[in-house]
């Protein structure tokens, strides 16, 4: 497969006519924005979506944008907010990309300069001050010679036509890469990538780059393993992300996880996860046919090579573009694009002491139960009593299989709510089904018998299997443990 150059399509300099699949940083409620025909309306080539603003990047070279405007993102001279595009001031045409981050936007220009506006409270902009700016600046040293650009929270990044990189703005993680913690009005370069860059993704507080040979690099924040080292220590120069020394076509750095496509279409992620995960794990479903990836906040979307896009992640505000607003651990079909997958099921299930939580699993997918699993202590002849919820991860309504099986000793119930009155249902070695449509779930009540003659010590280990009825090889499982005790 063709090293694809998806990095570079909304942040580098390039042939026009290329519709960008750039995201940015989706660090707000998803906006649904309906166009009617207009006459003469411009086309447009790129768009990047920021903190609160949105921009694009015209046929014409030309940049317009709308939304919120309270530290002049939008670049028309004005803090007033917009309902509609707007031409951003001295940009009607000569671009050839652009990037927004939280409250401020950047440009590329066709000669190889890079030029911000907006929010300047950590030198975002990169013009030697921590002033506003309502419409574009030059950034200093920058004027020329650059080939890609990334705005992200409240840092920015480039890379050079020799293949270097260069940060600046907000730093106290790191996230510059020049060795320090000191923020920068003005460009610096990243150490140890003064050359061989071949893209780069500024994050919420870390940044990540790929090289010429395809190898990830990555600094900055690290609490959730975004950086993909394997530790949780933050790092002020770049390091390699374990198993992604070549290989990599292009990285996009979110909020506070990470994910890389590779040269052969598949993808993978490292960062924060429901468990969270200190190297690159592949995405479920995403080994192969993928074109383009980008990361927000929470959600990680992918294009793939039919042109369909599956997206997965949190979800409250409906940004996964499946109609509904659960949380998904494995990507889904956004509606109303070619290449869909329907007809995909996936139980995905949790266990718990109490109704509260916490929950333990989610998004493992594990057929044996033993990395979801909980220990409870009961006396003989108590009631061990246990939550087990499970979605639907896939596409389609489908019919939910609860499986039980147990050791020698004791018998347990499998309980739902119907309305306000709870139902039990006795299971021994069987199973009870209910049907879920796509993203939701349902919890149920597991109460576990002990014998009173069970001895102290001895254990029960209690498996909960939730078996897809259209797929019978899709399963995920949790257990609990029970112990006697006196």
């Amino acid at each position: 497969m063709k090293k694809p150059k998806i990095a570079r399509w909304a942040s580098s300099r390039g042939p026009r006519g290329i519709v960008a699949f750039v995201a940015g940083l989706a660090l707000a409620a998803a906006l649904t924005i309906v166009v009617a025909p207009v006459a003469n309306a411009a086309r447009a080539t790129a768009v990047a979506a920021g903190d609160g603003q949105t921009c694009a990047l015209t046929h014409s070279g030309g940049v317009k944008c709308w939304g919120n405007n309270p530290a002049g993102q939008l670049g028309d001279g004005t803090t007033i907010s917009r309902l509609k595009p707007v031409d951003v001031v001295g940009l009607t045409s000569g671009i050839a990309a652009i990037s927004a981050g939280s409250g401020y936007t950047c440009a590329l220009t066709d000669s190889g300069g890079v030029k911000c506006w907006g929010k300047n409270n950590y030198g975002q902009l990169g013009d030697g001050t921590t002033h506003r700016r309502l419409t574009p600046v030059d950034v200093v040293g920058l004027t020329s010679g650059v080939a890609a650009i990334s705005a992200g929270f409240d840092h920015t990044c480039a890379v050079t036509d020799t293949g270097g990189a260069k940060c600046w703005g907000y730093n106290r993680s790191g996230q510059l890469g020049d060795g320090t913690r000191q923020g920068r009005l003005t460009p610096v370069d990243v150490v140890g990538l003064t050359s061989g860059v071949a893209a780069i993704s500024a994050g919420f507080y870390h940044t990540c780059a790929v090289t010429d040979a395809g190898g990830a690099k990555c600094w900055g924040n690290n609490y959730y393993g975004q950086l993909g080292n394997g530790t949780r220590q933050g790092r002020m120069r770049p390091v390699g992300v374990v198993g992604l020394s070549s290989g990599v076509a292009a990285i996009s750095a979110g909020g506070v996880h990470t994910c890389a496509l590779t040269d052969s279409g598949g993808v993978k992620c490292w960062g924060f996860n429901t468990v969270a995960r200190l190297t690159p794990i592949n995405v479920v479903g995403l080994s192969s046919g993928v074109a383009g990836i980008s990361v927000g906040m929470d959600p990680t979307c992918a294009l793939t090579d039919v042109g369909g896009i599956r997206c997965w992640g949190a979800n409250r505000h409906g940004q996964l573009g499946d109609g509904t607003t659960y949380d998904r651990h494995i990507p889904i079909t956004v509606r109303g694009f070619k290449g869909g997958d329907p007809g995909t099921y996936r139980p995905d299930g949790v266990i718990a002491k109490s109704a509260i939580g916490p929950w333990v699993g989610g998004g493992i997918y594990d057929p044996t139960g033993k990395t979801q699993s909980l220990s409870v202590k009961v006396r003989p002849g108590g009631t061990a009593t246990f939550r087990v919820r499970f979605q639907n991860d896939g596409d389609t309504l489908d019919q939910l299989f609860l499986e039980g099986s147990k050791g020698a000793w004791g018998r347990f119930t499998v309980g739902y709510m119907s309305g306000m009155t709870p139902i039990y249902y006795a299971v021994t070695e069987g199973r009870y089904s209910v049907q879920l449509a796509p993203g939701t779930y349902s919890t149920f009540r597991i109460d576990v018998g002990v014998w009173t003659s069970a001895p102290v010590g001895s254990q029960l280990v209690v498996l909960l299997r939730g078996r897809s009825a259209h797929d019978s090889g899709t399963v995920d499982a949790v257990r609990a443990v029970i112990t006697v005790v006196r």
